[in-house]
C-alpha cells in the first residue's frame, strides 16, 4: 500500500526578499567593519613611517648638529645643476638608503632625473609613501612644455612633507620661514624655542584635490601646473616656488583645504597655497611628527590660528597640540 510523502514547505517570495535583505546588511557591516580595519591599519603604519622620518632627521640633527637643510634649490631659469639638494636627500643615509646618496652625489642634479624609469629620481622609497595616499602610481612622469620641459623625466612620490612655516612661498616673496625646513635652513633644536612638543616638524601631503584641479584645468595659463596627483615628490629641488610644493609646507591652508576657494579664485599665491597645505587620505585628520619624535593625529577642526602657532619654531606662543 503506497503512501504520498508530506509535502514540504517552501519559502514564500516575503520570505526569501527578508533573508536576502538580512544578508545584504550583513555584508554591508562586514565590509564596513573591514574597511574601518584597512583603514586603522593604513594609519598606523603612516604614523610608524612619520616616527622612522622623525628619529632620522634627530639622528641627523645630532651627527650634524643641525636639521638637513630644507632646499638647496635649482636657479629658474637653470644656471647650474651641482650640489642641489633637499631635506630628504641629506637624510638617505639615516633611512637606510646610503647608496642612493651616493648616486645622488656621484652626478649633476640634471644628471640624477636623465635616465628615464631607472633614474636616481625615479627610486621609490617605502617609508616615504603613507598606505592612503590618492596616488595614480608609485611614480610621477612630467611632461612640461617649453621652457620648463629641462625638467621631465621620472619621479618618485612622497606623501610627506618638512615644516617650512606658516607661509613657505608666495610669488615674490620667500615668506618668513619661521618654520624648521625652508631654502638654505640650518635649524638646530635649540633654535625651536617654542617647545619641540609644541612644533610640528613633519607633515602628510594628499594628493587629490579635484577644485585645484579644475581650476587648473580650466586655464589655459595654468595647463602645466595640474593636477595635484603631479605634486609631491622626494627629489625635487627645482627653483624655490616648485621645491617647496614638493618637501616642505605651511600653515597657508587649513588641512584637507578646509577653506573658502573664493578669494583669488585660479590665482598663483591661491595655487601654491594649496600645493603647500598639509592633508591626508585619512578620514577626519592627518598625521604630524612633532619636533620632539612624537607623532600625533590632528584633526581637520583645528583652527587656523593653532595650525599657523603649532607651524612657528619661534613664535612665542602657547599652544598644545588638540
Amino acid at each position: 500500500m503506497s503512501r504520498t510523502p508530506p509535502a514540504r514547505r517552501a519559502f514564500t517570495l516575503i520570505e526569501l526578499l527578508v533573508v536576502i535583505a538580512i544578508i545584504a546588511v550583513l555584508v554591508g557591516l562586514l565590509l564596513a567593519a573591514v574597511q574601518k580595519v584597512r583603514e586603522a591599519a593604513a594609519r598606523a603604519k603612516c604614523q610608524n613611517h612619520l616616527k622612522q622620518l622623525a628619529l632620522a632627521a634627530h639622528n641627523y640633527e645630532a651627527t650634524h648638529g643641525r636639521f638637513p637643510v630644507g632646499l638647496v634649490p635649482v636657479t629658474d631659469p637653470p644656471t647650474g645643476y651641482r650640489d642641489k639638494t633637499n631635506l630628504w636627500v641629506e637624510m638617505l643615509p639615516q633611512i637606510e638608503q646610503s647608496p642612493l646618496k651616493g648616486r645622488w652625489d656621484s652626478a649633476d642634479y640634471r644628471s640624477n632625473f636623465a635616465g628615464g624609469i631607472s633614474a636616481t629620481t625615479a627610486v621609490v622609497i617605502p617609508i616615504m609613501v603613507c598606505p592612503s595616499d590618492s596616488l595614480p602610481g608609485p611614480v610621477a612622469h612630467f611632461q612640461f612644455s617649453p621652457p620648463y620641459d629641462w625638467f621631465n623625466g621620472y619621479w618618485a612620490y612622497s606623501s610627506y612633507g618638512g615644516n617650512g612655516g606658516t607661509l613657505a612661498f608666495d610669488w615674490g616673496n620667500p615668506g618668513p620661514r619661521d618654520g624648521v625646513f625652508y631654502t638654505g635652513s640650518r635649524t638646530r633644536i635649540a633654535d625651536i624655542t617654542d617647545g619641540t612638543a609644541g612644533t610640528f616638524l613633519l607633515g602628510e601631503r594628499y594628493h587629490r584635490d579635484s577644485e585645484f584641479d579644475a581650476r587648473t584645468t580650466a586655464d589655459p595659463d595654468l595647463k602645466d601646473m595640474g593636477p595635484m596627483s603631479l605634486w609631491g615628490v622626494w627629489a625635487s629641488a627645482y627653483n624655490e616656488a616648485g621645491s617647496v610644493a614638493d618637501v616642505t609646507m605651511s600653515a597657508a591652508v587649513p588641512i584637507n583645504y578646509q577653506v573658502s576657494t573664493a578669494p583669488s579664485p585660479g590665482g598663483p599665491d591661491w595655487l601654491v597655497g594649496r600645493l603647500n597645505a598639509y592633508g591626508s587620505g585619512h578620514p577626519g585628520g592627518t598625521n604630524f611628527a612633532l619636533a620632539d619624535g612624537s607623532v600625533r593625529f590632528v584633526r581637520d577642526s583645528i583652527s587656523p590660528q593653532q595650525l599657523k602657532a603649532l607651524s612657528t619654531r619661534a613664535g612665542g606662543e602657547v599652544v598644545e597640540v588638540p
